[in-house]
């Protein structure tokens, strides 16, 4: 990839901010500093290039002293360079120089949330991919959100869940040391109030996620789904990523069925309306029918007389 490649795909992150703690042109192992992204609780992600190559990527370095950061940060590490989906960044490289702790990975690029009943479906199905190998692990992202989700742009667009600095084992509770954990609005109440976080955890994230596609308005096709995702009681949401993928694939094969059952249900109204409207003219006729014999027979006996 050239030089002008590289500033194009640069092109939308700032400079290296002032307050940065590396200075634009620092090399991270085979990695260059070429502009600021941004800034997490405890590191620093960079646009860089490859020294040799030219080839872009993301530099995340650990900016935060301390042991417990830096344990996350490597079981971070660790984690990318075992995912396998390609709903997650590639990983590049892992190691320490300029006296900090820095992973290296693919340059991936922000944009919106789609629209849209299709669209928001891919979207949903390939993020379902990424957390399904997540559980497979045993783990939990617990911070899906809007923010965490990036765009790779080659060919075509494609979401990767990013940002994995949370991930932690399903099932563990963190009450006291981690409790608030995740994000307010699209982590699940167990998890923001108790600091308890599950595989259904995620799944109400996702269930968010999917609602704020929609502006908080989803069609009729995807509002069940939703609401079941997001209920507040862990036991009513889908039982795993699995199930939950399955119901935005059949989504519409419910309305289906439910339009079906709707027409079915109409017909056999307007059947009974008919055949009710047949019998009372038909009940008509036979009143009329038997008032004429009356009348007949009443005449005759007036002639006889």
């Amino acid at each position: 990839m050239c030089e002008d490649d590289i500033e194009a795909r640069c092109a939308s992150h700032a400079h290296v901010a002032s307050d940065a703690r590396f200075a634009s042109g620092e090399v991270f192992g085979d990695w260059r500093i070429t502009a600021f992204i941004g800034r997490g609780g405890s590191g620093e992600v960079y646009c860089a290039e490859h020294v040799t190559l030219g080839t872009p990527a993301a530099v995340k370095v650990l900016v935060r002293d301390d042991e417990r950061a830096k344990a996350r940060f490597v079981g971070e590490a660790r984690l990318v360079a075992k995912l396998r989906s390609d709903a997650f960044p590639r990983f590049f490289a892992y190691g320490e120089a300029n006296g900090a702790a820095y992973l290296a990975m693919e340059l991936l690029e922000p944009g919106d949330l789609p629209t849209g009943d299709r669209a928001v479906a891919r979207f949903m199905l390939k993020l379902c991919e990424a957390v399904a190998e997540l559980h497979a692990l045993g783990l939990v992202h617990r911070d899906i959100k809007p923010g965490n989700v990036l765009w790779r742009t080659q060919n075509k667009a494609e979401p990767v869940l990013a940002d994995l600095g949370l991930a932690a084992e399903a099932n563990a509770s963190d009450i006291g040391r981690r409790t608030g954990a995740g994000t307010p609005g699209y982590s699940a109440p167990e998890q923001m109030e108790r600091g308890e976080a599950t595989e259904v955890s995620d799944i109400h994230s996702l269930g968010v996620l999917a609602d704020r596609c929609f502006g908080g308005r989803p069609p009729r096709a995807w509002k069940r789904i939703i609401e079941r995702a997001t209920s507040s009681i862990p036991a009513h949401r889908y039982k795993d990523v699995a199930s939950f993928a399955r119901a935005i694939r059949t989504r519409h094969r419910l309305m289906r069925m439910l339009l079906i059952l709707i027409a079915a249900a109409s017909l056999a109204v307007v059947a009974l309306v008919a055949w009710r409207s047949v019998e009372s003219r038909r009940a008509q006729q036979e009143d009329r029918l038997q008032k004429e014999h009356e009348e007949i027979l009443e005449m005759l006996q007036r002639d006889v007389y």
